[in-house]
């Protein structure tokens, strides 16, 4: 059971790797180079001016980051491939979706679907309430 587990979570991670690291290139392309430099300039070490203008663009690597677990939460494919849809060990909302509509339990299936619903509102929730309102740039 213990590889199965471990199994299903490296397909998880691959599947995510893709979304996370392309969001995060953007992002960081994307980034304003002024914070870099100024960071740099200061007398921060790279790290330390890494940390920096991490904290400069932390909205788009929030989004990038919550983008790529709604992506493993809702995966059915790979848990049902790898996981196997065992139950207390790789069953997950998804797959318990998956099952009990195919046994014709379409109320549980669609109870099921809610609580996934609940949870990608409240982290699209959380993502705005982290953003704020936001502040225009002047230059």
């Amino acid at each position: 059971m213990l590889f199965t587990q471990k199994a299903m979570i490296l397909g998880q991670v691959l599947i995510a790797m893709p979304i996370l690291v392309s969001m995060m290139h953007a992002a960081f392309q994307n980034s304003d180079r002024r914070a870099w430099e100024t960071a740099y300039t200061l007398g921060a070490s790279m790290p330390r001016a890494m940390l920096t203008l991490m904290w400069e663009i932390r909205f788009p690597l929030l989004a990038a980051v919550i983008t790529a677990f709604s992506r493993i939460i809702t995966e059915v494919g790979c848990s049902m491939m790898v996981g196997g849809n065992i139950l207390n060990y790789t069953r997950n909302i998804p797959t318990a979706i998956a099952l009990e509509t195919s046994k014709g339990a379409f109320a549980q299936g669609v109870a099921l679907g809610m609580v996934l619903l609940v949870l990608a509102l409240t982290m699209n929730f959380f993502i705005s309430f982290a953003r704020g309102n936001g502040h225009l740039r002047t230059s």
